[in-house]
């Protein structure tokens, strides 16, 4: 089973770059350069984050600078019609030559109702589930009948019945328009709460799982194979999402990884953690007032509290594994998922981690890495990490 390494692509970017201090002014030429070493060195692929730009739109700009790598582009169900979603990915596989890739986003209700998007979080699962059976009907081609609980074809066609007309088909004077990928686009996602476990168990071929502790992540996978087999499915691959640090010698490893704390500072962090805090907790508390899950991450409380760093050793979760700071929210796990948490070490040390989890961990064979800045940290990946992976799948 090949080992596939993808790496994390936005238009944001800097050492420390949550902050306006540390973060360095996007340009595209960035942008561009940062995909072509991404290409050109190796990796699989390029997950584009959310953010404010529209991913569909930023990473089209780059088909043009790259000749192999694939693009996972974060998809809202519901906020696009099924139908133009899928006329869009056909377009994309056309220019691309088939280097699409789709992350199913459920999103939070806050973000959502900004697009007069009101169904609510447990709700959105039975749509995305209707939306993606919809998708995937018009991709392939096929003249869709689905009537779901919350879409049907009638509705994102606006047929007066339920059939239509392949997409490539509709202009009997175009030219032969897909579909590029048999049967169409992996679906990739996410899914962590009961609820998400068993969306992604019915809807996800490529299941991702938030790097975190062994036993806890071993586990999380385990409940997501459970839930994709009561729906009479398989994953075709699992991934792992985290970020990395990796050096020649494992202390090279441990100091870059720190660094990022020493740059940001005590004093900077702390105040981001009371911001971070009052935002996730509603504003119920703040970072004098809130209790940390475990003592691990209450000892990182305390240490802010007293505007000082937590030491290398306070942040190591396991043996190579640390609490480290995302481009989002400049703070450690604290609300039990995300990216930051880091596989520390040198190219063999980090290779090892990756075997294991591929030997010990049913179906993962797939890593999405980040670190910042994004362009400097993915050439050490390939310069120090790669050489250690035998069946590396460009």
């Amino acid at each position: 089973m090949s080992t596939h390494i993808l790496w994390y692509l936005k238009h944001i970017d800097g050492r420390f770059p949550w902050h306006p201090e540390g973060r360095r002014p996007f340009t595209h030429n960035d942008l561009i350069r940062t995909a072509e070493l991404i290409d050109r060195r190796g990796f699989y692929g390029a997950l584009h984050g959310t953010s404010s730009s529209d991913p569909l739109v930023t990473v089209a700009s780059l088909i043009a600078a790259t000749r192999k790598l694939r693009f996972l582009i974060p998809i809202y169900p519901g906020l696009t019609n099924s139908r133009l979603l899928a006329q869009q990915a056909l377009t994309f596989d056309l220019l691309s030559e088939g280097r699409l890739l789709i992350n199913l986003v459920n999103g939070q209700d806050r973000q959502l109702s900004a697009y007069g998007f009101t169904v609510k979080k447990d709700e959105r699962y039975q749509l995305s589930a209707d939306y993606w059976r919809l998708f995937k009907d018009f991709y392939e081609g096929r003249s869709s009948t689905y009537d779901g609980t919350y879409l049907d074809s009638r509705a994102e066609t606006g047929a007066e019945t339920l059939t239509g007309p392949p997409i490539y088909q509709d202009n009997p004077n175009a030219l032969p328009f897909g579909p590029f990928q048999k049967p169409h686009p992996p679906l990739w996602g996410a899914g962590t709460t009961p609820g998400g476990i068993e969306h992604a168990g019915q809807v996800v071929e490529v299941y991702l799982a938030f790097l975190r502790g062994f036993a806890p992540l071993k586990a999380q996978i385990k409940a997501a194979h459970a839930a994709a087999a009561r729906h009479g499915r398989k994953f075709q691959s699992v991934g792992i999402h985290g970020s990395v640090t990796v050096r020649r010698t494992p202390r090279q490893a441990r100091e870059a990884f720190y660094e990022t704390y020493e740059a940001a500072g005590a004093e900077r962090l702390a105040d981001d953690f009371n911001t971070r805090i009052r935002f996730f907790t509603g504003g119920q508390f703040d970072l004098h007032s809130f209790t940390a899950p475990d003592a691990r991450r209450q000892g990182w409380i305390e240490a802010f509290r007293a505007k000082r760093l937590p030491t290398l050793d306070e942040l190591e979760i396991e043996p190579g594994v640390f609490a480290g700071l995302t481009e989002f929210i400049g703070l450690p796990d604290f609300f039990g998922e995300g990216a930051s948490i880091y596989l520390v070490g040198s190219g063999e040390e980090v290779a090892a981690s990756i075997r294991r989890y591929k030997r010990e961990i049913p179906g993962v064979d797939t890593f999405i890495f980040s670190g910042w800045p994004l362009e400097q940290e993915a050439a050490y990946v390939a310069d120090y990490l790669f050489p250690h992976i035998e069946d590396l799948e460009q």
